[in-house]
């Protein structure tokens, strides 16, 4: 028992140092992506041009995640759905920047409520 604990914690020690090694590039992704939500989070009583500025940040921190998770794919083990989902943020979010920029709301609206 004396020399299976200490076997243990070298064991459970080494386990963490390697998942640590593994995760060291990946924290940049993390921080990418935390500052795209938060650039995400729209200004509904900001006037036009600052609403547009708001929605150009966020598609630039979107687009800045895409890329790093691209160029770092292999490093960080980034798995396709996750970069496919980071893609999709990125569209949704240059789609509302084209459409809070040119005037328009950020969604259409559905058609039936467009013709009615």
């Amino acid at each position: 028992m004396r020399i299976l604990l200490p076997v243990l914690a070298v064991l459970a020690l080494a386990g963490s140092c390697r998942e640590a090694g593994a995760q060291a590039p990946c924290p940049e992704l993390r921080s990418l992506r935390s500052e795209a939500v938060e650039a995400s989070k729209p200004t509904t009583r900001a006037l036009m041009s600052d609403r547009c500025d708001a929605y150009i940040r966020a598609s630039r921190a979107w687009s800045a995640a895409v890329d790093y998770a691209n160029d770092h794919r292999d490093v960080c083990e980034i798995s396709d759905r996750l970069l496919g989902d980071l893609e999709t943020y990125r569209r949704e979010a240059v789609a509302a920047r084209k459409n809070v920029c040119a005037g328009r709301p950020v969604r259409p609206f559905p058609a039936d409520i467009v013709l009615q």
